[in-house]
């Protein structure tokens, strides 16, 4: 490593005579108090992208990938650029110049510190009086991931390339002077020969058009086994990795990332990114990846993060505040959390989903969404206004049931219609008790109105990052990496909120 004898001083003491060309309100002054809130104090104290490169303090790393999420962009390449070209980095730079690698590096390298930056824009929000924790929204949108459509395989595909790579191995394995005393199971210097590998590779490719649908290799597979002609062992490798994802479709260059159906009704690799926002001025509490396709079961470990973040910044965490969330979340699981540790839980039903979306019902003017919950009758009421007032519990397949019918449907003129023939109409509710609890509450004015606040938390911080920081995909790999990013693009929303907020009060 070569550490410059001036580089820290320099460094860690910006240019005065550059503050002279900036404005006295521009955000570089505001990123760069952040970061001095920000312990970078680790191992070392300086960072390198390896031995040989010149090192560079945490703090201006960090201020300069800071500045570069508040301007809506993470190239890397952009920040290295801007540090020739624009007074504000050189500034946040101290005029050092650090390699896009270094800078890409840093980011893969300190999670931790990314994480911990994210916690200190939330710590200077409630400094700031914009952190209200009175009702917290709830929320999770599909971004893409850096691989398309034709770079997936299947768990057939991946034995069928592993199968022809093993063959190519113990293909010169009778041939003693070729393998030595090699067992065989590795990969042999004929195979490292780009001459010898292209024979093989023609051979696969010609066996492959013969055969069967299900044993034909696809253009993806193709691809990565002609890669095996400079990199055989580095293939192997790979293929094995992606066989261990246990995923029915895995991509090639990210096996992290899951196959989802994304609103547009297209199919392709995402990520599934969680966010959990005040609803006062809408900071950003909590933010992770997850590649599960559904929210089913992020509730809880969204709701886990926001209160260790809180905790951190309160001397006694808050409690019984309002928790919105959407009918993806609607789950027993997470109505119990929500009951046990005390939060005011706003989930939406199927029904309050459905008439939000407009969802049309006239043509079947007796179904389920149709017929009110009366909570001071606690039955429900049919179309008709009569009400369902029998009452049967009882548990099915482990799981209980509310019936709620009535005799007098036995001689109600729309029974054809209603009961498609029965005797009666009968109405059931699912689930535990609190999974019914929350859908009776969610049939309550109060709490219908108390969930419109969640549309315009939660889904805004998503609009800005898609809409003006350009967030439609990721530029990383793997979940780890995949993660980072999209925490620093929380945290340049935050900061972009909470610079906004000092400005207005100050002008």
């Amino acid at each position: 490593m070569v550490l410059r004898d001036d580089t820290i001083n320099q460094t860690m003491l910006v240019p005065m005579d550059l503050r002279n060309l900036i404005p006295e309100d521009h955000p570089c002054y505001f990123i760069k108090n952040v970061v001095d809130q920000i312990d970078c104090s680790q191992a070392n104290r300086v960072f390198a992208d390896k031995p040989g490169e010149f090192a560079y303090p945490r703090e201006l790393l960090l201020r300069l990938i800071l500045m570069s999420v508040f301007d809506g962009g993470l190239s890397s390449r952009e920040i290295e650029r801007k540090t020739r070209t624009d007074i504000a980095y050189m500034y946040l730079a101290g005029m050092q110049h650090p390699s896009y690698r270094t800078i890409a590096r840093f980011k893969v390298d300190y999670p931790d510190l990314i994480d911990e930056s994210f916690k200190t824009t939330i710590k200077i929000a409630k400094e700031e009086d914009l952190v209200k924790i009175h009702h917290v929204s709830l929320d999770g949108t599909k971004i893409k991931a850096k691989t398309s459509m034709n770079k997936l395989t299947n768990e057939q595909q991946l034995k069928i390339m592993k199968q022809h790579l093993k063959e190519s191995i113990e293909l010169d394995e009778e041939e003693d002077m070729e393998l030595g005393e090699e067992s065989g199971n590795g990969v042999p210097e004929t195979l490292t020969d780009k001459e010898k590998f292209k024979e093989v590779y023609e051979k696969i490719n010609e066996s492959s058009k013969d055969n069967r649908n299900k044993d034909k290799l696809i253009s993806s597979s193709k691809k990565l086994l002609k890669q095996a002609e400079d990199k055989p062992k580095k293939i192997l490798k790979k293929i094995e990795t992606l066989e261990e994802s246990g995923k029915d479709v895995i991509s090639i260059n990210d096996s992290d990332a899951c196959f989802m159906k994304n609103k547009k009704g297209k199919w392709e690799f995402d990520y599934n990114g969680q966010i959990a926002v005040d609803d006062y001025k809408g900071i950003i509490l909590a933010s992770y990846i997850t590649n599960n396709p559904t929210d089913y079961y992020e509730l809880i470990p969204l709701m886990e993060q926001v209160q260790s973040n809180l905790s951190e910044i309160y001397d006694e965490t808050p409690v019984n505040y309002q928790v919105s969330a959407d009918n993806g979340y609607f789950t027993d699981m997470n109505t119990e959390y929500l009951e046990q540790n005390g939060f005011d839980g706003y989930i939406s039903s199927r029904k309050l989903s459905r008439e939000q979306k407009k969802y049309n019902l006239s043509d079947k003017p007796f179904a389920k969404d149709n017929f009110f919950y009366d909570n001071e009758m606690m039955t429900y009421i049919r179309p008709l206004g009569q009400p369902l007032y029998k009452i049967s519990e009882y548990t099915y397949k482990n799981k209980s049931r509310i019936s709620h019918w009535t005799k007098e449907c036995k001689t109600c003129p729309m029974q054809l219609f209603c009961s498609k023939g029965n005797r009666c109409r009968v109405i059931q509710d699912y689930g535990i008790p609190s999974k019914i609890r929350m859908q009776r509450k969610m049939e309550t004015p109060e709490a219908k109105e108390r969930y419109k606040i969640r549309s315009k938390t939660a889904e805004r911080p998503f609009a800005h990052l898609k809409q003006n920081m350009h967030l439609t995909e990721f530029r990383t790999t793997g979940l780890q990496e995949v993660n980072t990013e999209l925490k620093l693009y929380t945290i340049g929303h935050n900061l972009k909120r909470i610079y906004n907020e000092i400005s207005r009060k100050n002008n």
